[in-house]
Protein backbone atom coordinates (compact mmCIF):
# COMPACT_ATOMS: atom_id res chain seq x y z
CA UNK A 1 0.00 0.00 0.00
CA UNK A 2 2.86 2.60 1.01
CA UNK A 3 4.68 1.75 -2.45
CA UNK A 4 1.46 2.22 -4.44
CA UNK A 5 0.88 5.66 -2.52
CA UNK A 6 4.18 6.77 -3.37
CA UNK A 7 3.87 5.96 -6.89
CA UNK A 8 0.13 7.57 -7.05
CA UNK A 9 1.72 11.27 -5.56
CA UNK A 10 4.58 10.97 -7.70
CA UNK A 11 2.86 10.44 -10.51
CA UNK A 12 1.80 13.97 -11.10
CA UNK A 13 3.32 15.34 -7.98
CA UNK A 14 3.24 19.18 -7.94
CA UNK A 15 2.20 19.82 -11.60
CA UNK A 16 -0.86 21.21 -12.42
CA UNK A 17 -3.22 22.69 -10.57
CA UNK A 18 -4.40 26.44 -8.70
CA UNK A 19 -3.35 25.19 -5.52
CA UNK A 20 -7.38 25.56 -4.53
CA UNK A 21 -9.55 22.85 -5.94
CA UNK A 22 -12.32 23.91 -3.09
CA UNK A 23 -14.89 24.29 -5.59
CA UNK A 24 -15.35 20.45 -5.73
CA UNK A 25 -15.57 19.70 -2.15
CA UNK A 26 -18.77 18.47 -0.99
CA UNK A 27 -20.70 20.83 1.65
CA UNK A 28 -21.05 18.40 4.50
CA UNK A 29 -17.06 18.07 4.08
CA UNK A 30 -16.17 21.50 4.13
CA UNK A 31 -18.59 22.00 7.11
CA UNK A 32 -16.51 19.11 9.11
CA UNK A 33 -13.74 20.67 8.52
CA UNK A 34 -14.38 23.72 9.46
CA UNK A 35 -15.92 22.43 12.72
CA UNK A 36 -12.81 20.34 13.34
CA UNK A 37 -10.45 23.53 13.44
CA UNK A 38 -12.75 26.00 15.41
CA UNK A 39 -13.43 22.67 17.91
CA UNK A 40 -12.27 22.17 21.56
CA UNK A 41 -9.26 19.54 21.74
CA UNK A 42 -11.59 17.33 23.47
CA UNK A 43 -14.13 17.19 20.24
CA UNK A 44 -11.89 17.24 17.77
CA UNK A 45 -11.42 12.75 17.65
CA UNK A 46 -15.35 12.60 17.12
CA UNK A 47 -15.75 15.22 14.76
CA UNK A 48 -12.67 13.61 13.09
CA UNK A 49 -14.51 10.08 13.38
CA UNK A 50 -17.48 11.24 11.80
CA UNK A 51 -15.33 13.37 8.40
CA UNK A 52 -13.71 9.25 8.11
CA UNK A 53 -17.24 8.44 7.77
CA UNK A 54 -18.62 11.01 5.48
CA UNK A 55 -19.01 8.83 1.86
CA UNK A 56 -18.60 12.51 0.26
CA UNK A 57 -15.03 12.76 2.05
CA UNK A 58 -13.23 10.69 -1.58
CA UNK A 59 -14.52 13.43 -3.65
CA UNK A 60 -12.33 15.79 -1.82
CA UNK A 61 -10.00 18.13 -4.02
CA UNK A 62 -7.34 20.52 -3.47
CA UNK A 63 -6.93 22.43 -0.29
CA UNK A 64 -10.01 20.71 1.28
CA UNK A 65 -8.30 17.25 0.64
CA UNK A 66 -5.23 18.40 2.38
CA UNK A 67 -7.23 20.23 5.36
CA UNK A 68 -9.06 16.83 5.74
CA UNK A 69 -5.83 14.44 5.34
CA UNK A 70 -4.08 16.70 8.10
CA UNK A 71 -6.84 16.20 10.23
CA UNK A 72 -7.15 12.16 9.90
CA UNK A 73 -3.31 11.99 10.28
CA UNK A 74 -3.00 14.11 13.12
CA UNK A 75 -6.31 12.99 15.56
CA UNK A 76 -7.65 9.96 13.42
CA UNK A 77 -4.63 7.37 14.76
CA UNK A 78 -2.82 4.40 12.71
CA UNK A 79 -5.97 3.21 11.09
CA UNK A 80 -6.18 6.97 9.35
CA UNK A 81 -3.14 7.19 7.64
CA UNK A 82 -3.61 5.27 4.55
CA UNK A 83 -6.71 7.31 3.87
CA UNK A 84 -4.89 10.45 4.92
CA UNK A 85 -2.61 9.42 2.44
CA UNK A 86 -4.24 9.21 -0.32
CA UNK A 87 -6.02 12.86 0.37
CA UNK A 88 -2.52 14.29 0.78
CA UNK A 89 -1.29 12.62 -2.57
CA UNK A 90 -4.25 14.30 -4.50
CA UNK A 91 -3.96 17.97 -3.08
CA UNK A 92 -0.13 16.93 -4.44
CA UNK A 93 -0.90 16.56 -7.17
CA UNK A 94 -3.32 19.34 -7.77
CA UNK A 95 -0.11 21.67 -6.59
CA UNK A 96 -1.34 22.26 -2.99
CA UNK A 97 1.93 23.96 -0.68
CA UNK A 98 2.74 21.64 2.15
CA UNK A 99 0.60 18.42 0.55
CA UNK A 100 3.60 16.93 -0.74
CA UNK A 101 4.63 17.01 3.21
CA UNK A 102 1.48 15.59 4.77
CA UNK A 103 1.85 12.52 2.11
CA UNK A 104 5.08 11.73 3.01
CA UNK A 105 4.58 11.97 6.56
CA UNK A 106 1.61 9.37 6.14
CA UNK A 107 3.75 6.93 4.17
CA UNK A 108 6.65 7.01 6.19
CA UNK A 109 4.33 6.39 9.49
CA UNK A 110 2.83 3.36 7.26
CA UNK A 111 5.85 1.87 6.53
CA UNK A 112 7.04 1.97 10.31
CA UNK A 113 4.02 0.13 11.92
CA UNK A 114 4.51 -2.91 9.35
CA UNK A 115 7.94 -2.83 10.65
CA UNK A 116 9.77 -1.86 7.28
CA UNK A 117 12.21 1.41 7.40
CA UNK A 118 10.64 4.59 6.29
CA UNK A 119 11.38 6.26 2.85
CA UNK A 120 11.30 9.98 3.01
CA UNK A 121 12.51 10.21 6.68
CA UNK A 122 10.16 12.51 8.11
CA UNK A 123 9.75 10.45 11.08
CA UNK A 124 12.07 11.53 14.05
CA UNK A 125 11.55 9.25 17.47
CA UNK A 126 13.27 9.68 20.96
CA UNK A 127 15.82 7.96 22.67
CA UNK A 128 17.24 8.44 26.26
CA UNK A 129 16.22 12.68 25.56
CA UNK A 130 18.18 12.41 22.43
CA UNK A 131 15.97 12.90 19.24
CA UNK A 132 16.25 10.09 16.71
CA UNK A 133 15.84 9.56 12.77
CA UNK A 134 13.69 6.64 12.32
CA UNK A 135 15.42 3.85 10.14
CA UNK A 136 15.47 4.86 6.24
CA UNK A 137 15.26 2.40 3.70
CA UNK A 138 16.70 4.32 0.64
CA UNK A 139 14.31 3.97 -2.09
CA UNK A 140 13.52 7.63 -1.96
CA UNK A 141 16.20 10.22 -3.13
CA UNK A 142 16.51 13.90 -2.12
CA UNK A 143 15.44 14.91 -5.76
CA UNK A 144 12.06 13.49 -4.70
CA UNK A 145 12.33 14.28 -1.56
CA UNK A 146 12.54 18.22 -2.84
CA UNK A 147 9.43 17.32 -4.94
CA UNK A 148 7.76 16.77 -2.00
CA UNK A 149 8.81 19.53 -0.16
CA UNK A 150 10.63 18.48 2.38
CA UNK A 151 14.13 18.60 3.41
CA UNK A 152 17.81 16.34 1.92
CA UNK A 153 18.55 14.03 4.73
CA UNK A 154 21.98 15.01 5.80
CA UNK A 155 19.91 18.66 6.22
CA UNK A 156 17.25 16.35 8.17
CA UNK A 157 20.40 14.82 10.29
CA UNK A 158 21.93 18.02 10.73
CA UNK A 159 18.57 19.88 12.39
CA UNK A 160 18.32 17.05 14.61
CA UNK A 161 22.23 16.99 15.59
CA UNK A 162 21.35 20.87 16.32
CA UNK A 163 19.00 20.83 18.16
CA UNK A 164 19.98 17.34 20.28
CA UNK A 165 23.13 19.62 21.92
CA UNK A 166 20.43 22.36 22.50
CA UNK A 167 18.85 19.85 24.66
CA UNK A 168 21.78 18.59 25.99
CA UNK A 169 23.40 22.03 27.01
CA UNK A 170 20.27 22.37 28.81
CA UNK A 171 20.32 19.53 30.91
CA UNK A 172 23.66 20.45 31.80
CA UNK A 173 23.32 23.81 32.77
CA UNK A 174 19.67 22.85 34.58
CA UNK A 175 21.01 19.60 36.54
CA UNK A 176 18.50 16.91 37.25
CA UNK A 177 16.53 14.16 34.97
CA UNK A 178 14.45 14.42 32.99
CA UNK A 179 10.62 13.05 34.48
CA UNK A 180 11.16 9.53 33.86
CA UNK A 181 14.11 9.18 33.19
CA UNK A 182 17.59 7.70 34.67
CA UNK A 183 20.11 8.24 32.21
CA UNK A 184 20.26 11.15 29.96
CA UNK A 185 22.63 13.31 27.42
CA UNK A 186 24.58 16.15 29.10
CA UNK A 187 27.13 18.65 26.50
CA UNK A 188 29.08 20.93 28.13
CA UNK A 189 31.40 22.16 24.88
CA UNK A 190 34.41 19.98 25.87
CA UNK A 191 37.80 21.55 24.44
CA UNK A 192 39.67 18.85 22.11
CA UNK A 193 42.77 20.46 25.07
CA UNK A 194 40.41 19.19 27.81
CA UNK A 195 39.43 15.87 26.19
CA UNK A 196 42.91 14.98 25.26
CA UNK A 197 44.38 15.85 28.89
CA UNK A 198 41.69 13.20 30.38
CA UNK A 199 42.36 10.54 27.95
CA UNK A 200 46.14 10.85 29.40
CA UNK A 201 44.91 10.54 32.56
CA UNK A 202 42.04 8.33 32.01
CA UNK A 203 43.43 5.30 29.49
CA UNK A 204 39.92 3.68 28.94
CA UNK A 205 38.19 6.71 27.67
CA UNK A 206 36.02 6.89 30.65
CA UNK A 207 35.85 9.08 33.98
CA UNK A 208 32.91 10.46 36.06
CA UNK A 209 32.27 13.73 37.80
CA UNK A 210 29.53 13.66 40.24
CA UNK A 211 26.69 12.12 38.29
CA UNK A 212 28.39 12.87 34.94
CA UNK A 213 29.97 10.08 33.15
CA UNK A 214 32.09 10.55 30.13
CA UNK A 215 33.49 8.64 27.53
CA UNK A 216 35.82 9.25 25.30
CA UNK A 217 38.62 8.16 22.56
CA UNK A 218 39.63 8.76 18.94
CA UNK A 219 38.86 6.77 16.00
CA UNK A 220 38.79 7.55 12.25
CA UNK A 221 35.12 5.94 12.17
CA UNK A 222 32.46 8.63 10.56
CA UNK A 223 30.43 7.24 13.98
CA UNK A 224 30.74 5.93 17.29
CA UNK A 225 28.21 4.28 19.84
CA UNK A 226 29.64 3.14 23.48
CA UNK A 227 27.40 0.05 23.61
CA UNK A 228 26.01 -2.00 24.71
CA UNK A 229 24.45 0.31 27.73
CA UNK A 230 24.88 3.80 27.05
CA UNK A 231 23.51 3.42 22.94
CA UNK A 232 23.74 7.19 22.32
CA UNK A 233 25.90 8.26 19.53
CA UNK A 234 29.01 9.87 20.30
CA UNK A 235 29.95 13.39 18.95
CA UNK A 236 33.10 14.69 16.87
CA UNK A 237 35.29 17.68 18.87
CA UNK A 238 36.58 20.18 17.28
CA UNK A 239 36.40 23.16 14.72
CA UNK A 240 34.39 22.04 12.05
CA UNK A 241 35.60 21.87 8.49
CA UNK A 242 34.72 23.23 5.07
CA UNK A 243 33.29 19.76 4.60
CA UNK A 244 31.71 19.94 7.78
CA UNK A 245 33.99 17.28 9.40
CA UNK A 246 35.35 18.11 12.86
CA UNK A 247 39.49 18.74 13.14
CA UNK A 248 41.22 18.63 16.12
CA UNK A 249 43.68 22.23 17.09
CA UNK A 250 45.90 19.56 17.95
CA UNK A 251 46.37 18.28 14.40
CA UNK A 252 43.88 14.85 14.76
CA UNK A 253 41.47 15.51 12.06
CA UNK A 254 38.53 15.12 13.68
CA UNK A 255 39.16 12.09 15.69
CA UNK A 256 38.12 12.86 18.49
CA UNK A 257 34.77 11.74 20.04
CA UNK A 258 33.25 11.91 23.36
CA UNK A 259 29.71 11.71 24.86
CA UNK A 260 28.77 12.92 28.44
CA UNK A 261 25.61 11.16 30.14
CA UNK A 262 23.92 11.66 33.52
CA UNK A 263 22.87 8.72 35.41
CA UNK A 264 20.86 8.59 38.36
CA UNK A 265 23.17 6.20 40.83
CA UNK A 266 26.21 6.76 39.22
CA UNK A 267 28.40 5.99 42.34
CA UNK A 268 26.74 2.47 42.35
CA UNK A 269 27.00 1.73 38.80
CA UNK A 270 29.02 -0.75 36.98
CA UNK A 271 28.92 -0.44 33.46
CA UNK A 272 30.42 -2.06 30.11
CA UNK A 273 31.08 -0.09 26.84
CA UNK A 274 33.34 -0.68 23.71
CA UNK A 275 33.46 1.89 21.10
CA UNK A 276 31.50 0.96 18.27
CA UNK A 277 31.79 2.06 14.77
CA UNK A 278 28.82 3.36 12.74
CA UNK A 279 27.92 3.68 9.36
CA UNK A 280 27.17 6.79 7.33
CA UNK A 281 23.29 5.83 7.90
CA UNK A 282 23.86 6.09 11.85
CA UNK A 283 23.38 2.02 11.99
CA UNK A 284 25.98 0.05 13.68
CA UNK A 285 28.89 -0.89 10.89
CA UNK A 286 28.14 -4.21 9.14
CA UNK A 287 25.17 -4.57 11.39
CA UNK A 288 27.21 -6.32 13.89
CA UNK A 289 27.23 -5.57 18.08
CA UNK A 290 31.59 -5.06 19.10
CA UNK A 291 33.51 -6.32 21.90
CA UNK A 292 33.05 -4.86 25.36
CA UNK A 293 36.40 -4.35 26.58
CA UNK A 294 36.24 -1.89 29.31
CA UNK A 295 33.81 -1.62 32.18
CA UNK A 296 33.27 1.71 34.12
CA UNK A 297 32.71 0.72 38.23
CA UNK A 298 31.43 3.59 40.46
CA UNK A 299 33.39 3.32 44.29
CA UNK A 300 29.69 2.65 45.70
CA UNK A 301 29.12 -0.46 43.37
CA UNK A 302 29.30 -4.24 44.15
CA UNK A 303 32.95 -5.48 44.92
CA UNK A 304 34.18 -6.94 41.64
CA UNK A 305 33.55 -10.74 41.61
CA UNK A 306 36.98 -12.89 41.66
CA UNK A 307 37.06 -14.62 38.48
CA UNK A 308 39.77 -17.17 36.88
CA UNK A 309 40.91 -17.47 33.51
CA UNK A 310 39.59 -20.41 31.39
CA UNK A 311 43.14 -21.77 31.40
CA UNK A 312 43.72 -21.82 35.38
CA UNK A 313 39.91 -23.67 36.29
CA UNK A 314 40.15 -25.83 39.35
CA UNK A 315 36.99 -27.21 38.15
CA UNK A 316 36.26 -28.96 35.20
CA UNK A 317 34.23 -27.56 32.03
CA UNK A 318 33.12 -30.27 29.05
CA UNK A 319 31.06 -29.97 26.23
CA UNK A 320 28.60 -32.57 25.11
CA UNK A 321 25.87 -33.47 22.30
CA UNK A 322 22.50 -34.44 23.92
CA UNK A 323 20.00 -36.06 20.87
CA UNK A 324 16.56 -34.87 22.05
CA UNK A 325 13.60 -36.85 21.14
CA UNK A 326 11.53 -33.72 22.19
CA UNK A 327 13.18 -30.99 19.98
CA UNK A 328 14.14 -33.91 16.98
CA UNK A 329 17.46 -32.71 16.84
CA UNK A 330 20.80 -32.50 18.58
CA UNK A 331 21.76 -29.97 21.23
CA UNK A 332 24.98 -28.51 22.70
CA UNK A 333 25.20 -28.74 26.49
CA UNK A 334 27.69 -27.13 28.38
CA UNK A 335 28.70 -28.66 32.35
CA UNK A 336 30.83 -27.50 35.27
CA UNK A 337 32.09 -30.16 37.65
CA UNK A 338 33.75 -28.87 40.69
CA UNK A 339 37.55 -29.45 41.76
CA UNK A 340 37.16 -33.23 42.45
CA UNK A 341 33.88 -34.21 41.54
CA UNK A 342 32.24 -37.39 42.46
CA UNK A 343 28.64 -38.50 40.87
CA UNK A 344 28.42 -40.09 44.73
CA UNK A 345 28.33 -36.86 46.46
CA UNK A 346 24.97 -35.94 44.73
CA UNK A 347 25.41 -32.42 44.26
CA UNK A 348 22.80 -29.50 44.25
CA UNK A 349 22.15 -28.70 40.38
CA UNK A 350 21.37 -25.61 38.55
CA UNK A 351 20.23 -26.06 34.97
CA UNK A 352 20.76 -23.24 32.73
CA UNK A 353 20.09 -21.81 29.14
CA UNK A 354 22.08 -19.81 27.04
CA UNK A 355 24.77 -22.19 27.20
CA UNK A 356 27.28 -20.93 24.44
CA UNK A 357 27.65 -17.83 26.62
CA UNK A 358 28.27 -19.70 30.12
CA UNK A 359 31.66 -19.39 29.92
CA UNK A 360 31.89 -15.82 32.10
CA UNK A 361 29.62 -17.12 34.22
CA UNK A 362 32.06 -20.67 35.08
CA UNK A 363 34.84 -18.37 35.53
CA UNK A 364 33.62 -16.48 38.62
CA UNK A 365 31.74 -19.97 39.79
CA UNK A 366 34.74 -21.85 40.22
CA UNK A 367 36.82 -19.16 41.62
CA UNK A 368 33.80 -18.51 44.42
CA UNK A 369 33.78 -22.23 44.62
CA UNK A 370 37.80 -22.33 45.31
CA UNK A 371 38.15 -20.03 47.62
CA UNK A 372 34.91 -21.43 49.60
CA UNK A 373 32.44 -18.73 49.10
CA UNK A 374 30.30 -20.73 46.50
CA UNK A 375 29.17 -24.40 47.40
CA UNK A 376 29.85 -27.28 45.85
CA UNK A 377 27.43 -27.56 42.92
CA UNK A 378 26.98 -28.69 39.39
CA UNK A 379 26.03 -26.11 36.27
CA UNK A 380 24.45 -28.01 33.28
CA UNK A 381 23.85 -25.26 30.66
CA UNK A 382 21.81 -26.36 27.55
CA UNK A 383 22.81 -23.90 24.68
CA UNK A 384 20.14 -21.93 22.77
CA UNK A 385 18.32 -23.08 19.16
CA UNK A 386 21.06 -21.71 16.20
CA UNK A 387 19.69 -18.32 14.68
CA UNK A 388 18.15 -19.46 11.65
CA UNK A 389 15.31 -18.52 9.33
CA UNK A 390 12.56 -19.18 10.86
CA UNK A 391 12.63 -16.50 13.31
CA UNK A 392 13.87 -15.92 16.92
CA UNK A 393 14.02 -19.47 17.59
CA UNK A 394 15.65 -19.01 21.52
CA UNK A 395 12.45 -16.80 21.83
CA UNK A 396 10.02 -19.59 20.58
CA UNK A 397 11.65 -21.86 22.80
CA UNK A 398 11.77 -20.12 26.15
CA UNK A 399 8.50 -17.88 26.55
CA UNK A 400 5.18 -19.39 26.57
CA UNK A 401 2.59 -17.24 23.99
CA UNK A 402 4.99 -17.12 20.65
CA UNK A 403 5.20 -20.66 19.24
CA UNK A 404 3.15 -23.29 22.14
CA UNK A 405 4.54 -26.22 20.14
CA UNK A 406 8.03 -25.48 20.37
CA UNK A 407 8.16 -24.19 23.90
CA UNK A 408 6.22 -27.69 24.78
CA UNK A 409 8.83 -29.58 22.78
CA UNK A 410 11.58 -27.39 24.52
CA UNK A 411 9.87 -27.45 27.57
CA UNK A 412 10.01 -31.72 27.72
CA UNK A 413 13.59 -31.49 26.64
CA UNK A 414 14.35 -29.26 29.29
CA UNK A 415 12.52 -30.72 32.29
CA UNK A 416 12.67 -34.35 31.52
CA UNK A 417 15.35 -35.16 29.40
CA UNK A 418 18.06 -32.91 30.30
CA UNK A 419 17.54 -33.90 33.91
CA UNK A 420 17.53 -37.34 33.50
CA UNK A 421 20.58 -37.05 31.20
CA UNK A 422 22.39 -35.21 34.31
CA UNK A 423 21.56 -37.54 36.87
CA UNK A 424 22.63 -40.42 35.06
CA UNK A 425 25.88 -38.76 33.73
CA UNK A 426 26.97 -36.84 36.78
CA UNK A 427 25.09 -37.90 39.73
CA UNK A 428 23.52 -34.79 40.57
CA UNK A 429 20.34 -34.61 43.27
CA UNK A 430 16.88 -35.14 41.82
CA UNK A 431 15.99 -33.60 44.98
CA UNK A 432 13.31 -30.43 44.59
CA UNK A 433 15.25 -28.24 47.03
CA UNK A 434 18.69 -29.25 45.39
CA UNK A 435 17.63 -28.24 41.99
CA UNK A 436 17.26 -24.88 40.50
CA UNK A 437 16.99 -23.01 36.96
CA UNK A 438 18.46 -20.30 35.34
CA UNK A 439 17.97 -17.55 32.55
CA UNK A 440 18.98 -13.99 31.67
CA UNK A 441 16.84 -11.82 29.48
CA UNK A 442 14.36 -13.92 27.55
CA UNK A 443 16.05 -17.30 29.65
CA UNK A 444 14.72 -15.38 32.58
CA UNK A 445 11.38 -15.42 31.13
CA UNK A 446 12.29 -19.22 30.98
CA UNK A 447 13.17 -19.97 34.36
CA UNK A 448 10.38 -18.14 35.92
CA UNK A 449 8.03 -20.39 33.32
CA UNK A 450 9.67 -23.30 34.80
CA UNK A 451 9.84 -22.75 37.79
CA UNK A 452 5.80 -21.86 37.60
CA UNK A 453 5.27 -25.01 35.63
CA UNK A 454 7.32 -27.38 37.26
CA UNK A 455 7.49 -26.00 41.05
CA UNK A 456 7.15 -29.85 42.10
CA UNK A 457 10.84 -30.18 40.55
CA UNK A 458 12.71 -26.78 41.23
CA UNK A 459 13.00 -25.70 44.62
CA UNK A 460 15.14 -22.26 43.04
CA UNK A 461 14.38 -20.02 40.14
CA UNK A 462 16.69 -17.97 39.54
CA UNK A 463 15.72 -15.21 36.77
CA UNK A 464 17.42 -11.98 36.08
CA UNK A 465 16.29 -9.11 33.63
CA UNK A 466 12.91 -11.15 32.11
CA UNK A 467 11.04 -9.07 30.09
CA UNK A 468 7.85 -10.67 30.66
CA UNK A 469 5.83 -9.42 33.58
CA UNK A 470 3.66 -12.00 35.21
CA UNK A 471 0.57 -12.43 34.17
CA UNK A 472 -2.40 -11.49 36.31
CA UNK A 473 -4.46 -14.54 35.38
CA UNK A 474 -1.07 -17.05 36.78
CA UNK A 475 -2.33 -19.33 39.60
CA UNK A 476 0.93 -18.95 41.38
CA UNK A 477 0.44 -20.94 44.49
CA UNK A 478 2.90 -19.49 47.14
CA UNK A 479 2.95 -22.41 49.67
CA UNK A 480 4.53 -24.29 46.61
CA UNK A 481 6.36 -22.08 44.55
CA UNK A 482 10.03 -22.34 43.96
CA UNK A 483 12.22 -19.57 45.89
CA UNK A 484 12.86 -17.02 43.18
CA UNK A 485 16.36 -15.03 42.47
CA UNK A 486 15.45 -11.66 41.03
CA UNK A 487 17.98 -9.61 39.50
CA UNK A 488 17.77 -6.39 37.05
CA UNK A 489 19.27 -2.85 36.23
CA UNK A 490 17.80 0.39 36.63
CA UNK A 491 19.34 1.02 32.89
CA UNK A 492 17.37 -1.58 31.10
CA UNK A 493 14.08 -0.23 30.37
CA UNK A 494 11.67 -2.61 30.12
CA UNK A 495 13.86 -5.63 31.27
CA UNK A 496 13.57 -3.64 34.41
CA UNK A 497 10.04 -2.73 34.66
CA UNK A 498 9.31 -6.25 34.17
CA UNK A 499 11.65 -8.02 36.74
CA UNK A 500 10.32 -5.32 39.12
CA UNK A 501 6.96 -5.93 38.43
CA UNK A 502 7.85 -10.11 39.27
CA UNK A 503 9.46 -8.68 42.83
CA UNK A 504 5.92 -6.98 43.70
CA UNK A 505 3.83 -10.11 42.87
CA UNK A 506 6.08 -12.09 44.95
CA UNK A 507 5.97 -10.07 47.73
CA UNK A 508 1.87 -9.56 47.89
CA UNK A 509 1.60 -13.05 46.93
CA UNK A 510 4.20 -13.46 50.16
CA UNK A 511 5.89 -15.76 48.11
CA UNK A 512 9.87 -16.94 48.93
CA UNK A 513 12.13 -14.39 46.78
CA UNK A 514 15.26 -12.15 46.63
CA UNK A 515 15.25 -9.00 44.93
CA UNK A 516 18.58 -6.94 43.78
CA UNK A 517 18.12 -4.24 41.83
CA UNK A 518 21.87 -3.10 40.23
CA UNK A 519 22.93 0.54 38.29
CA UNK A 520 23.82 -1.90 35.36
CA UNK A 521 22.06 -2.15 31.48
CA UNK A 522 21.09 -5.32 30.14
CA UNK A 523 24.44 -6.34 29.96
CA UNK A 524 26.35 -9.24 31.28
CA UNK A 525 28.42 -7.90 33.99
CA UNK A 526 25.52 -7.95 36.54
CA UNK A 527 24.44 -11.68 35.47
CA UNK A 528 27.64 -13.26 36.12
CA UNK A 529 28.11 -10.97 39.42
CA UNK A 530 24.67 -11.81 40.82
CA UNK A 531 24.98 -15.58 39.71
CA UNK A 532 27.58 -16.81 42.51
CA UNK A 533 25.46 -14.92 45.10
CA UNK A 534 22.25 -16.64 44.12
CA UNK A 535 23.67 -19.97 44.21
CA UNK A 536 25.33 -19.42 47.55
CA UNK A 537 22.00 -17.93 48.72
CA UNK A 538 20.18 -21.56 47.62
CA UNK A 539 22.72 -23.84 48.76
CA UNK A 540 24.87 -21.85 51.11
Amino acid sequence: MTRNLVAAAGAEGGMAGDGNGDAAAPAEVTDLLARIEMAEPAEVPMLVQLLARTPELQQAQGANALRAARALSVHGGPQMFSIAGELAARAHRDGVPGAGTVFAECADKMSLLSGRPQQFGTVVTTHLGDLVLAPVDGSVDDDSRARMGLPTLDQRRTEIDRRNRELARERAADGGLPPGQRMCRVWRDPSPEFLTAQLAAHPEGCWADGDELTLACRSDAVGLLPGPVIELPMWRVGAEDGNGRSNGTDGSHGNLWALSVRIERLSEAVIGYGFWPLDDGGGLLGGQRGPVPHRFRGPDAPAEVPSHPDDELRGLTQTHTLDSTSLRTRRTITVYLPPNHSPAERLPVLYATDGGMIGPYIRRLDAGVANETVPRFVLVAAHSAPMGGYGNERAMEYLPGFDNDRFDRHQRFFVEELSAWAEQSFGVSDDRSQRGVFGASDGGGHALAVGHMHRDKYGHAMAYSTGMPPNEQMNWNAAEAPFVHLCAGTLEGGFHQATEAWAAWLHFAKSPHDWTERVCGHDLIQWIEELPRAVTRAWG
